[in-house]
């Protein structure tokens, strides 16, 4: 878990974009000019500098993750389509193909894809339950260079796939 985190923060540094840095220096201009106004308000009314301050650490927390959500979902969109899902009983496998799509404005070249594999109830506080723990996880790269507007193939092998009742498999992607 800890080195797929550290993979994850390796690889969004490597592909940094103009985008990201021009987010990130508006956050940093952000905090000096709210931090500014904070030590130049601290003698005359010492609650609402503490009340900066407060706003600058909690921005310091949120806001990397906020830019970062915001870019993905803007700049570097992608979308996953499932093709099909397909469960070989003689192998004990279950395949997963689909295409990927760069909708986003910058050309990948490289793309993560997690599939996650669920039972599927009828209860739906079991079904919140069941996708908290999922009954197969699996990422894979796409090391492929990917313009804008276009596609790129991909297949998920699960071997050693037992499971007969129903499930669902999610895809979600992440390009850089």
């Amino acid at each position: 878990m800890l080195q797929h985190i550290k993979q994850g923060l390796i690889d969004y540094i490597h592909a940094l974009t103009v985008y990201d840095y021009i987010a990130f220096a508006w956050l940093l201009f952000l905090f000096l000019i709210i931090l500014t106004l904070a030590i130049l308000l601290g003698r005359k009314k010492p609650t609402l500098a503490i009340f900066l301050i407060m706003i600058v650490i909690l921005l310091m927390f949120v806001a990397p993750f906020g830019i970062k959500y915001f870019l993905d979902k803007t700049v570097r969109k992608v979308d996953v389509v499932t093709d099909k899902i397909s469960k070989l009983h003689f192998a004990s496998s279950l395949i997963v193909t689909g295409h990927l799509i760069n909708v986003g404005k910058i050309p990948y070249q490289k793309c993560t894809i997690n599939a996650k594999v669920f039972k599927i109830s009828e209860n739906k506080y079991r079904n919140i339950l069941n996708n908290l723990k999922p009954l197969r996880n699996k990422t894979i790269v796409v090391d492929k260079n990917i313009s804008e507007g276009e596609e790129a193939m991909f297949k998920i092998v699960f071997d050693k796939f037992t499971y007969s009742k129903e499930y669902n498999v999610t895809l979600s992607g992440e390009c850089y």
